[in-house]
């Protein structure tokens, strides 16, 4: 039987520390009792590998199943870690403490012989809620030999974790606070833990987190969440952002429409892969592939606006040198094959309740840029991190610490097109990395901090801020998003914008993402508040897309009445989860049938593939 070996107990909950290293919290006002399990996975070796995504499923041979001893050290406690045949493996110190509703798990003093370290143990639950993409709501138990590892913005994009009980009302959640950079979720089946990785080799920060008891499922832990977020000003609301940039305001009830400019062929792509290319790209090689010049880009514009669309922002994509992903961070000139710079000043600069920002990059560096190889990431062995393979090839990454002095060197000329917009792509959902090159070494918490220095540096220059998905940690400074975020019917619930709703528009890419396609289905889009994104693909194909076009603007007046609300509720309405129900702030309700046939809901029927908005 585990014995006690600390306690923690006021009012709202009491704690203990067992000496097999478990938890247990007794919830005062509801009797609720939360037990963690006393063993878990350890990972053999750094989690986190020095490559551009980490890889997230993890088998038998990276971990040891862990089991741990804790015994009292003065008002805390130091906890040995053992594999499962009783090898020591190392200690830490182990502080607990209590903050208002919040329980504080501090962990210290941390032995170097520990490569990782999961802790506390996962607490038995009957579901898990994981802020991934829109959120997950994950309640199969496929408890098996292999797992899974998520870090931040590498499977997370906010820094926490919960938890629900069989009622799905009461539940727990872990937030990261600490050394968050470092940290992540080990989870297998229905179990969860935090993960915390060294940094730059050594163990040398505290580590971490709070955790949360919540009521009304993972409704209540996104509002737990988002007020830690906006009181530690992690947030802020797009209320304050749009007051400190007017031109923000062209997206409440507006929509983005993208254009791919162009991009350069290189038949090398194909043979990257192991495949040969066509003639016609070997013929083109090295050309660049106009779809969308200046003068048809301006056309775009001024059809879309006749079309009804009565404000927003149109997203320039591919308008730099070489084209979309082809010179950063280099980008200076602009493509001349598109037309003139001063057709593009003459898009460029602030019209009414239209906005035009241009596409650009601060984490991708191509081997043709003259900057290559100044600034690029070095890994422990001293080799260049390579990124990922898109239009311009394969890239290498950019050190965080370089990018701010790349952003102000390229806005000398950029500022020249009297912009009030901008859109750094990957700014803020990218992992976080470490940098071992002598001259700009950089942790991750480093990354974290060069990242917001980067979007600082943007709002500094009065611009409506544009990104990619993005992670908690960018939601200060960024006010509008493109995502990717999809539909998964019962499994997918909108934590983000339950959290984020009113601190950035959001939008969500189509069929083909930046590179064109059609726009994104509409139902979602009601469901969750977003924007309408639109792609143009070419002059001659945006001729054709009026009524479609028409046939989206319900969505515009719909975003103009909720686009800066929060979203306060959000529900399965049937037992199968096909029809759901999201809330604003305002008081306006959407109810989304994604059945396939007519679905009669507290006396309104729904439409198949429809929508209702009550209020």
């Amino acid at each position: 039987m585990p014995q006690q070996v600390l306690t923690r107990e006021d009012d709202r909950m009491a704690v203990t520390l067992f000496d097999d290293g478990t938890l247990r919290v007794v919830e005062q006002r509801s009797g609720t009792v939360w037990h963690t399990i006393p063993r878990c996975f350890q990972e053999k070796a750094n989690p986190i590998e020095e490559v551009v995504w980490v890889r997230r499923e993890r088998v038998w041979a990276d971990v040891y199943i862990s089991t741990f001893h804790a015994e009292r050290a003065g008002q805390d406690a130091r906890v040995t870690v053992f594999d499962a045949v009783g090898q020591r493996k190392g200690a830490f110190t182990l502080k607990l403490r209590r903050d208002r509703d919040w329980l504080e798990v501090r962990i210290e003093d941390i032995d170097d012989q520990l490569q990782s370290l999961t802790y506390p143990t996962p607490i038995r639950s009957a579901s898990l809620v994981v802020p991934s993409e829109i959120g997950q709501w994950i309640r199969e138990d496929h408890n098996s030999m292999s797992s899974s590892l998520s870090y931040q913005n590498c499977g997370l994009n906010m820094r926490w974790v919960g938890g629900l009980a069989e009622d799905n009302q009461r539940g727990w959640m872990v937030v990261f606070e600490d050394g968050f950079a470092d940290s992540g979720v080990y989870r297998n089946g229905l179990c969860a833990a935090p993960i915390w990785a060294r940094s730059m080799g050594k163990w040398e920060r505290t580590r971490s987190c709070r955790y949360r008891f919540t009521s009304n499922g993972y409704v209540g832990m996104t509002s737990a969440f988002r007020d830690h977020a906006y009181e530690k000003r992690i947030a802020r609301s797009l209320a304050e952002k749009m007051d400190a940039t007017p031109a923000l305001r062209n997206l409440l009830g507006g929509r983005i429409v993208s254009m791919f400019q162009c991009s350069t062929v290189h038949a090398e792509n194909a043979r990257n892969f192991f495949g040969e290319p066509s003639a016609e790209t070997v013929a083109r090689d090295g050309q660049v592939d106009v779809r969308i010049t200046h003068a048809d880009a301006a056309e775009v514009m001024r059809l879309a606006r006749s079309w009804g669309m009565e404000r927003g922002v149109f997203n320039l994509r591919g308008t730099f040198k070489g084209g979309y992903d082809e010179s950063h961070p280099d980008i200076w000139p602009p493509e001349p094959k598109l037309g003139t710079v001063d057709e593009l000043r003459a898009m460029s600069k602030h019209d009414g309740p239209y906005t035009t920002v241009l596409h650009d990059n601060y984490q991708d560096v191509y081997p043709r840029a003259k900057s290559f190889p100044e600034g690029v990431i070095r890994t422990s062995t001293g080799e260049l991190m390579h990124g990922g393979h898109w239009h311009g090839g394969l890239c290498c990454i950019v050190c965080p610490t370089r990018q701010r002095s790349y952003a102000e060197r390229n806005w000398q000329q950029v500022k020249t097109l009297g912009l009030a917009g901008y859109f750094i792509d990957t700014a803020a959902c990218v992992q976080f990395y470490e940098c071992r090159h002598p001259e700009h070494p950089m942790t991750r918490a480093e990354d974290v901090a060069s990242k917001l220095r980067l979007m600082e540096f943007f709002k500094g220059q009065g611009l409506a801020l544009g990104s990619e998905n993005a992670a908690d940690f960018g939601m200060y400074h960024l006010d509008f998003l493109e995502n990717r975020h999809a539909h998964v019917p019962g499994r997918t619930i909108p934590l983000w914008p339950l959290v984020f709703h009113d601190s950035a528009f959001l939008a969500r890419y189509g069929t083909e993402g930046t590179s064109g396609g059609g726009p994104a289905s509409q139902l979602e889009n009601f469901l969750w508040g977003y924007l309408c994104y639109y792609p143009a693909n070419s002059l001659a194909d945006w001729r054709t897309q009026e009524q479609r076009f028409k046939e989206t603007l319900a969505l515009d007046r719909f975003h103009a009445r909720v686009g800066a609300d929060r979203m306060v509720d959000h529900r399965f309405l049937t037992d199968d989860r096909l029809v759901e129900r999201t809330e604003f702030s305002s008081g306006v309700a959407v109810t989304a049938n994604f059945a396939d046939e007519p679905r009669t809901v507290d006396g309104k029927t729904v439409a198949a593939g429809g929508y209702l908005v009550l209020g």
